[in-house]
C-alpha cells in the first residue's frame, strides 16, 4: 500500500522542515511549500492525500487558501488539517464553516498529530467493512466481561482481555486460560504502553473496565474519576487512528436524580452536588460518553455507548454492594437480610446472558455507531419485594431488617428512588429487548449457589 502523501503549507521554512521530518518518521511522504499561493500552484498539477495548512501566513492566510481549495472541483475533496498558534476560537469556527476536516493548536504532540492525520485520511475514504477476528475486552475478568469473553470464544473469535484484578476475579477466567484463542493481559487501562500494544492487535474493543459498585465509588471517588476517565481517553486515543470500533459500557447512574420515567437516552440528566461522592461515578461515565461522541463526530470513530441497567446473574458477587448476591447469602444462611433505606426503591434487573447477546449484536450493527443506547429490562421490582421473593424462593427463616443508608455508605449518601429504562431505541436498532423475567433470573441464581456453595464465601 502506497504511503499517504501530505502537502505541508507553512511560511516558516524551519517549522515546515521539522513537521515534514516528523511526518516521515510516521510513514508519510511529504512535500513542503511556504505560502498559500505556492500551495495553490502545486495543487494545479498534483493531488496529495491530505493538506497540513498553517493559519497565520503573510499574503493568503489559511482560511483564504482553504476557501480556494473547497471552491475548485478538482481538489475540493482533499482533506485539510489546519495548524495555528492563535489561541482564539474565531479561526477554528471560520475554518469548520468552510469545510475544514480538523484543527490543532501549536505546539502539538507528534503522536496525537499522526493519529489525527490517520483518522482524517480514514474518514476521507469510503468505509471498508473489515472482518472481525481479534477482540479486546477491558475489564474482562469482571462478572460481565468474563461472560462476554466466554460467549465470544464460543463464536470462534480470538479474545484478549485486560484486567488489573482490582475488582475482577481470576476465578472468572480460569476456565478460559487453556484456550489457544484467549489471552490474559494483567495490567491497568491507565497504562498507556500496555493499552496501545493491545489495541494495535485488535479489530474491535469492548471497553468495560470501570469502577464497580456503589460502595467502591463512595469510598474511593478519586480512584473512580481517574480510572474511568483516563482509561477511556487512552483506549479512544489508540482506537481512533486504526478505526477500531469501540463499544463503551456506561451506566444508568448518569441519569442521576431525574424523576422523568422511563429514562430516555436524550433526556436531561440531574446530577447531585460534588459533596456527595456517589455522583463522581455518574460524572466520570458522562465524560466518557462525551469523549466517545466527540471521537465519533469529529474523527469518524465507529463507536457506541451502552448504558447498563442492573445486569445480574450467576457468578456475580456482592463484595461491592451488589444487592441480589448479598440477599441470597443472607437468606441461604438464615441470617437477617439488611435493606438500606425504606426498601421502596424500584430497580429493573437484566439477565447477564440477555445483555451479552445484545452487546454482540450492537457491535455488529452499523446503525448503532454514534448512538447512546439503554440496555436494560422492564423487570420492575422494589428492593423490599426483591428481598421477600428471595426469602420465599430459598425457604429462608431470615428476618428482613431496615437500616439507614449511613450505616453502610456513610453520611451524605443519596439514593435514587427509581431506575427504569426506555428501550425504544434498543428495539428499533436490534429488533428486540431482554426477555428473561425476574423470577427466572432469581431461580437461575439460586441454582448456581446450590451448585457452587463456596461462592457464598465471596459475598
Amino acid at each position: 500500500m502506497a504511503q499517504p502523501r501530505i502537502l505541508v503549507v507553512d511560511d516558516d521554512e524551519s517549522i515546515a522542515f521539522l513537521l515534514c521530518a516528523r511526518l516521515k518518521s510516521y510513514g508519510f511522504r511529504t512535500v513542503a511549500v511556504n505560502s498559500g499561493e505556492e500551495a495553490l500552484r502545486y495543487l494545479e498539477k498534483n493531488l496529495p492525500d491530505l493538506i497540513m495548512l498553517d493559519y497565520l501566513m503573510p499574503g493568503m492566510d489559511g482560511c483564504e487558501v482553504l476557501k480556494k481549495i473547497r471552491s475548485e472541483k478538482s481538489i475540493s475533496h482533499i482533506p485539510v488539517i489546519m495548524l495555528t498558534a492563535k489561541h482564539d476560537q474565531s479561526c477554528k469556527i471560520e475554518g469548520f464553516k468552510m469545510g475544514l476536516d480538523d484543527f490543532m493548536l501549536k505546539p502539538y504532540d507528534p503522536e496525537e498529530l499522526a493519529g489525527r492525520i490517520k483518522a482524517v485520511l480514514r474518514r476521507a475514504k469510503p468505509p471498508v467493512l473489515k472482518k472481525i477476528k481479534n477482540i479486546l475486552i477491558t475489564g474482562g475478568a469482571g462478572f460481565i466481561g468474563s461472560a462476554l469473553a466466554r460467549e465470544l470464544l464460543k463464536r470462534k473469535y480470538r479474545i484478549a482481555i485486560i484486567d488489573d484484578f482490582s475488582t475482577g476475579r481470576r476465578s472468572n477466567v480460569k476456565d478460559m486460560l487453556g484456550n489457544k484463542n484467549f489471552q490474559l493481559i494483567t495490567g491497568s487501562i491507565t497504562d498507556e504502553a500496555l493499552v496501545s500494544k493491545a489495541v494495535e492487535k485488535c479489530d474491535l474493543i469492548y471497553h468495560l473496565a470501570a469502577t464497580v459498585g456503589v460502595k467502591n465509588v463512595v469510598e474511593k471517588p478519586l480512584d473512580t474519576i481517574i480510572y474511568d476517565t483516563v482509561g477511556t481517553s487512552i483506549v479512544l486515543k489508540y482506537a481512533s487512528p486504526k478505526g477500531v470500533k469501540v463499544v463503551l459500557t456506561s451506566t444508568s447512574e448518569v441519569y442521576g436524580k431525574s424523576k422523568k420515567y422511563p429514562f430516555r437516552e436524550d433526556d436531561d440528566v440531574i446530577i447531585g452536588p460534588p459533596g456527595v461522592n456517589r455522583w463522581s461515578y455518574a460524572c466520570s461515565k458522562l465524560l466518557d460518553e462525551f469523549m466517545v461522541k466527540a471521537y465519533h463526530d469529529e474523527r469518524g470513530l465507529p463507536a457506541v455507548v451502552v448504558r447498563f441497567f442492573n445486569i445480574v446473574g450467576p457468578g456475580q458477587v456482592g463484595s461491592y454492594g451488589m444487592v441480589i448476591p448479598r440477599f441470597f447469602k443472607s437468606a441461604l444462611n438464615n441470617e437477617p437480610i439488611h435493606i438500606y433505606g425504606d426498601g421502596e426503591q424500584i430497580r429493573c434487573f437484566t439477565y447477564v446472558d440477555d445483555a451479552i447477546d445484545i452487546l454482540v449484536k450492537l457491535a455488529d450493527n452499523e446503525k448503532a455507531n454514534g448512538e447512546i443506547i439503554n440496555l436494560g429490562s422492564n423487570n420492575q421490582i422494589s428492593i423490599k419485594e426483591l428481598a421477600l421473593t428471595i426469602k420465599r424462593l430459598t425457604k429462608s427463616s431470615s428476618k428482613i431488617v431496615f437500616e439507614p443508608y449511613r450505616k453502610y455508605y456513610g453520611e451524605h449518601f443519596e439514593d435514587v428512588k427509581k431506575r427504569e429504562p426506555d428501550l425504544t431505541k434498543l428495539k428499533k436498532i436490534i429488533g428486540f429487548t431482554p426477555k428473561t423475567g425476574i423470577q427466572e433470573i432469581l431461580e437461575k441464581i439460586l441454582h448456581y449457589f446450590e451448585e457452587n456453595p463456596e461462592e457464598l464465601n465471596n459475598i
